[in-house]
Parts: C-alpha cells; structure tokens; sequence
C-alpha cells in the first residue's frame, strides 16, 4: 500500500521572521512562555499532536527559567542593591556565558547566585564564575559544587578548594591568601570550559 506524504513545495518565511522578531523582544521568561502558548495555538498544518509535547517541555522550560531568574534578581538586589537595569545587564553575562563555555543558563544561575551572595559584587562574581567554568570543565565537578567552594574561599573557608586541587595543599597550609589561591587555580585550569565547549559534545550541547 502506498503512503503519500504532503509536501510543501513554497515556503513562506515571513511568518516565522516576524514571530522570532517578536520573540527577541520580549524581557522574560514569562513572557516568552505566554509567547510561545499563544503562537502554538495556531494551526501551521504541522503534526500539532507531535508538537504539544515539545510545547509543554517548552513551557516548564521556560517557568523553570523564570523562577531562577526571579530568585537571582532578588539575590543582586538584596545583596548589591542592583538596578533593573544593572540585572538585566547580569542576564544578558548568563546569556552570553551559556552560549561561550556550552553550559545551560539554570546551571549557571544558581552558581552565579552564591558568588554574588558570596562575594557581594557582581564583577567579582562574574570573574569567580568563569574561573569556576574553567575549574568544573577540568575535574568534571559539578558547577554549583565549585562555585560554593570557591564562594566559601572568598570568606575565607580554603580547605574546601584542597578537594578541587590537591595541589593547593600546601599552598593553603603555607597561609596563602584567597586571591593567591584563585591565581595558582586560574593559571592550572586556565581555557578548560572554552577547549570543552568546541568539542564534539560541546558544540552538541
């Protein structure tokens, strides 16, 4: 029995051109989830049964986003007295970090969260952040794991960066400070988050 298959022979972009436009406007991941419900709701003659799968991971996707992006604002406002502004400027580092080292933005919101509550200043938290990519890129720790260690060095608590780097041992015991530690880290794990995200699984991912 023969099985005939639709084919779209013109293909219109216009459409979708103007549906990512709208998309890249709007602020949050709220707004971006109602974005995406609305337009769903719209017969394109696709396999919509297929696709309200995908919406509803989409969706949960996108709350779950929202959630942490609300909690690390509220963190940057309590903790730096953050602007709106300032914020946004924070998400568009996540954004742009995500895309860089080839991590998902929920792992790296909570990381970001206890380095600026650690820290206390997000260019600080920023300069931690990268270095703690770099540190989970290399020992295949978990992020939030190094992120919590490096925030407790910050505050002086260095025994639990021995776990990362055995090496540092010695280093620690010698009396070093917190920014020798984070320099003789950053000269070891220097480029790892950046070489795994243009491996194969990286660029995957």
């Amino acid at each position: 029995m023969a099985i005939s298959i639709p084919v779209i022979s013109d293909f219109n972009s216009k459409g979708i051109d103007s549906a990512i436009r709208e998309f890249k406007k709007l602020e949050t991941a709220g707004e971006k989830a109602q974005f995406a419900i609305k337009k769903a709701a719209v017969p394109a003659g696709l396999a919509i049964a297929g696709l309200a799968i995908a919406g509803a991971d989409a969706v949960k996707a996108f709350m779950e986003d929202d959630k942490a992006a609300q909690l690390l604002a509220t963190s940057l406002r309590n903790t730096t007295g953050a602007t709106d502004a300032q914020i946004a400027s924070v998400e568009k580092f996540i954004t742009q970090t995500s895309i860089a080292a080839a991590v998902a933005d929920d792992e790296l919101r909570p990381a970001f969260d206890k380095l600026v509550r650690g820290t206390g200043d997000v260019t600080k938290a920023q300069d931690l952040l990268n270095l703690a990519l770099d540190i989970s890129a290399g020992t295949g720790k978990d992020l939030g794991a190094v992120s919590d260690a490096l925030s407790k060095a910050f505050n002086g608590q260095l025994g639990p960066l021995k776990k990362l780097d055995p090496a540092l041992a010695s280093l620690v015991e010698n009396g070093a400070s917190a920014d020798e530690v984070f320099a003789a880290l950053g000269k070891t794990f220097s480029g790892q988050a950046s070489t795994a995200a243009n491996t194969a699984s990286g660029k995957m991912k």
